[in-house]
């Protein structure tokens, strides 16, 4: 099987812009559509988290199907994108983060495969069923994480490399007092799909890490909060952040011996 890199394009970065191939992938916990495409130096397979007419909320997402899929193809190693608040003034909308931790307020749905019953062989060789109990001191991957910062200083980006997601069930935004609890807790960013993707891709021994666009400020940060200024913003950035997820393509191996994911 051809060495294949995973990515999940979030809200604003809907599909390839070059030319794919798409495939619907059976899994036991529904269909997934894949684009397989290539982008930098690598072949990949691009899933669009939202549906290319952002026609599915992000309580709604099957994040199981789509990683699935991705294991399913082959990919051992995952970069996303999401669009988020920023909870604190020092990282400004425009700008673009690498989270390194999370924190989950999300319910209901599913985050894990292991509910007793499932099984499946890794990339690794190892097998896994029954139930897993996973390691996150680390959830995102540093090693990805590591090419993201290098190839947006290249760029000369605004890039953070250090954050903490906060997780919300969505789809309605947060309300200002909740935004005030997440500060004190140590949160920085608040979006509402990253971490469910960050522990399945670690259930299935995939590397995963996201980049972060910044579209707007929290709840009691601004005046509102509204879907069309943090598209705007998004699109403002979109050609940045696909020179970005380029160079990180170009750059980032299949398999890396500095991350335990």
């Amino acid at each position: 099987m051809a060495q294949i890199i995973g990515i999940i394009g979030g809200s604003g970065f809907y599909k390839p812009d070059n030319d794919s191939q798409k495939k619907t992938i059976n899994t036991p916990f529904g269909d997934a559509t894949v684009h397989l495409t290539q982008l930098g130096n690598k072949d990949v397979a691009f899933i669009t988290r939202h549906g290319v007419k952002h026609s599915i909320p992000p309580h709604l997402v099957n994040y199981r199907a789509n990683i699935y899929a991705l294991h399913h193809l082959g990919v051992s190693r995952i970069i996303s994108t999401s669009a988020v608040g920023s909870i604190i003034k020092e990282i400004p909308p425009g700008s673009f983060v690498i989270p390194d931790q999370f924190i989950d307020f999300t319910i209901g749905r599913p985050k894990t495969f292991f509910d007793g019953k499932f099984d499946i062989t890794l990339h690794s060789g190892e097998k896994r069923s029954g139930v897993i109990h996973i390691d996150l001191t680390n959830p995102y991957c540093p090693d990805i994480g590591n090419v993201i910062a290098t190839a947006g200083k290249e760029l000369k980006m605004d890039i953070h490399e250090k954050g903490v997601y906060v997780c919300t069930e969505g789809p309605r935004f947060e309300t200002p007092a909740e935004i005030n609890s997440f500060r004190i807790l140590g949160g920085t960013l608040v979006g509402m799909t990253s971490v469910s993707e960050c522990i399945l891709a670690r259930e299935l021994g995939m590397c995963y890490s996201t980049i972060s666009i910044v579209t707007n400020l929290a709840a009691g940060m601004q005046d509102k909060i509204s879907v069309s200024d943090f598209l705007k913003t998004f699109d403002g950035k979109i050609v940045e952040l696909r020179k970005l997820v380029e160079k990180v393509l170009e750059q980032v191996t299949f398999v890396s011996d500095k991350c335990d994911c």
